[in-house]
């Protein structure tokens, strides 16, 4: 048994060699060198094209939390002027929270039971507070006042992600319009 002979091979025609040869060809195992070339070059096309286009998640980490103290600085603002009460909101730095919290009858301040304090993710640090009262603040607590008629006092909350990108929050003292900016901010005259 085995194969044929070549000489019987050369006997049905040079087509039928042909076709023997790419038949034993096609069920060989493997890829070609140029095959395996090709894939990983396709490979690399794509992952060049779509890692530049990926989400930096950190950077929305920052983005989300500037975005959150932002809201709670308008919102405590919000509730100064509706209650006509003094509010603070209390910056934490050790433990990167926000609370919001009231001028209470024995002239302390209460914290407001109705605003869900923001916490930070462990990405992102308070660097430190800049308020015009107290100064820099970059331990423990401090709190950025805030009058009935919804006057912010002048202040400025640092944040840094673990990239150490910071980003400064910056209230408005009249309107309440929060900025956020890249960067590391001092106190400015105006904005």
């Amino acid at each position: 048994m085995g194969q044929p002979d070549y000489s019987q091979r050369l006997k049905r025609g040079p087509n039928q060699l042909m076709r023997d040869t790419s038949n034993r060809l096609m069920k060989a195992d493997g890829f070609t060198l140029l095959e395996l070339v090709l894939t990983m070059f396709i490979i690399a096309l794509t992952v060049g094209i779509v890692i530049p286009r990926m989400p930096d998640f950190a950077g929305m980490q920052i983005q989300r939390s500037t975005r959150k103290a932002g809201m709670m600085i308008q919102l405590a603002r919000n509730r100064a002027v509706t209650l006509r009460r003094y509010y603070r909101v209390d910056v934490d730095i050790d433990e990167a929270v926000l609370r919001a919290s009231y001028l209470g009858p024995e002239e302390l301040y209460i914290e407001d039971e109705m605003v869900k304090p923001v916490n930070f993710p462990d990405e992102i640090t308070i660097v430190d507070l800049l308020t015009s009262g107290e100064g820099k603040v970059v331990k423990g607590s401090g709190g950025i006042h805030i009058s009935p008629r919804g006057i912010i006092e002048p202040a400025i909350i640092h944040l840094e992600d673990e990239k150490g990108r910071v980003r400064s929050v910056v209230p408005h003292m009249v309107n309440g319009e929060v900025l956020v900016k890249e960067g590391y901010e001092e106190f400015s005259i105006g904005y």
